[in-house]
């Protein structure tokens, strides 16, 4: 059949390319569901969105064109009334395609294109694909990254890419959402173990901290740019590992507590060495200058940016202020970039260090899971065996309120205790917990466990509930958790070399 057979088509009769300047872009990819495609490009051009199952470079020469996939199913699109129209005032307009109830399709890459006209100019947008998958389950990616990710952090920025950087060494690895492939992005930063990844405003990415060569708690810090993929080395004012990060809404990063020294041989010394000092990164200016301290030590806990610009920290191991006995911390405290101070405390349900914690989209914090330490009779007989440790299966949903006074809720019914597991804010408030490991140490009671874990649940608000979802594939510790695009989750690193992406 002729494509110039197809009215939609047949509008841009043998016009010359332009130069591309329609965009096409991808929200959702339920199995059954509906997804959208938002086109971009002029004001008053009509539009016709092509999908076809094969991609193969189709000249289309009475058009001035060429498609990178093939007309096969031109009939089926001509015939969908969401995939005809014009282009509004400000050059925009929405597609959708309602993929069917049918199996067969799971996991089978379709790909789209849109065309337009002017009546002068017919253009081609980029390709993108969708992969169906059932909703509230793990799949693998379409493609998978080239170099195993083993942490680090991601950002993505205003094309749909996702750079992935700080867990493949110093090689910076990025993702293209909109054709679901992997991609090297030049040299980055390889940050160590206990460091943190933040990414910037600007599209840049702050590395901070960690542990060094030497094994010990490092002032390093680097600035990488992906649009020129150049790293700037820097240098924190303190040496911090296991330290909090976060951004603040004015742009800049407050950086918060970590330890100064670190050994596993003196588990004493992990909490001599806890830092109560903080620091903020201005990006403007790619220098650290001291900030407030906090009223509490700690490493190990939580640093949360909010929907109002200010960051919740949480938890961790601590010291007792004023007589400085060991312990983990149950409180909290919300970080005001215009005052610049800590406020007051909002206490917890129950102390928990390496737990996950997220802003949600209306702006309450979940905290999930965590590690307990019962230290009562390790400070009376220094012995190391007689250190408890049990791992949290509930949740603390944070809510601010008038003058920075915070309250905490208690949220139970994760399938199992869970402490480093992936954390990842839904649309409409609600949070995806992954993975992470089970730990129970008893030695007076000759209990020992340590599980990894592949299962998942479901934060959902009104009522305030967790239910089971779809498991990863196998178990994933300190995984990196990546939001994308079009609303799915990407998880990488924490054991798997693979990356999968969650379907809400």
């Amino acid at each position: 059949m002729n494509i110039l057979t197809r009215a939609p088509l047949a509008l841009a009769l043998s016009l010359p390319l332009a130069a591309q300047g329609v965009s096409l872009d991808k929200q959702g990819g339920a199995l059954p569901g509906t997804t959208t495609f938002p086109i971009a490009g002029t004001a008053g051009d009509q539009y016709f969105l092509l999908m076809s199952g094969i991609e193969q470079t189709t000249p289309v020469p009475s058009l001035g064109i060429t498609l990178a996939i093939t007309t096969d199913l031109i009939d089926a699109c001509a015939n969908t009334p969401t995939f005809l129209g014009t282009l509004d005032g400000a050059g925009r307009a929405t597609a959708a395609f309602q993929i069917p109830n049918i199996p067969a399709l799971e996991s089978l890459p379709l790909s789209f294109q849109a065309i337009t006209s002017s009546g002068t100019v017919a253009d081609v947008s980029n390709l993108v694909r969708v992969t169906p998958q059932v909703p509230g389950t793990f799949k693998t990616s379409l493609t998978q990254p080239t170099l195993p990710i083993a942490g680090g952090g991601a950002a993505v920025g205003t094309d749909g890419n996702v750079l992935v950087v700080g867990g493949t060494g110093p090689v910076a690895q990025v993702y293209d959402s909109l054709t679901e492939e992997w991609g090297l992005a030049g040299a980055s930063f390889g940050v160590g173990l206990l460091a943190q990844t933040t990414a910037l405003a600007d599209g840049r990415i702050l590395f901070t901290g960690g542990l060094g060569l030497n094994g010990q708690p490092t002032t390093a810090a680097a600035i990488y740019d992906p649009a020129t993929q150049q790293t700037t080395t820097l240098a924190m004012g303190t040496a911090r590992a296991g330290h909090g990060a976060s951004l603040l809404g004015n742009g800049r990063v407050l950086i918060t507590g970590g330890l100064s020294s670190f050994s596993l041989t003196d588990p004493l010394s992990l909490f001599t060495s806890l830092l109560n000092t903080s620091e903020i990164f201005d990006p403007a200016t790619n220098t650290f200058t001291a900030g407030s301290p906090m009223l509490e030590a700690r490493a190990f806990h939580t640093s949360s940016s909010l929907t109002n610009g200010q960051v919740l920290i949480a938890g961790g191991l601590s010291l007792l202020p004023i007589v400085n006995i060991p312990t983990v911390s149950f409180t909290a405290y919300l970080y005001n970039p215009n005052s610049g101070g800590f406020g007051l405390p909002a206490l917890m349900n129950g102390p928990r260090f390496l737990h996950s914690a997220v802003g949600l989209s209306d702006g309450r914090v979940l905290i999930a899971g965590g590690l307990t330490l019962d230290l009562t009779q390790f400070l009376q007989t220094g012995q190391i065996q007689d250190i408890i440790i049990g791992t949290r299966d509930d949740c603390q949903l944070y809510r601010s309120g008038l003058f920075g006074f915070g309250t905490f809720t208690t949220v139970p019914g994760m399938q199992e205790g869970r402490a480093g597991a992936a954390i990842a804010a839904l649309p409409n408030g609600e949070a995806l917990i992954a993975g992470g490991f089970r730990l129970t140490i008893d030695i007076p009671n000759a209990s020992f466990e340590l599980t990894a874990t592949s299962s998942a649940d479901r934060f959902s608000q009104g009522p305030n509930l967790i239910q089971p979802t779809g498991s990863m594939s196998a178990p994933r510790v300190f995984p990196v958790t990546i939001n994308l695009p079009d609303g799915t989750v990407m998880i990488v690193g924490g054991g798997l070399t693979q990356a999968e992406i969650y379907q809400r």
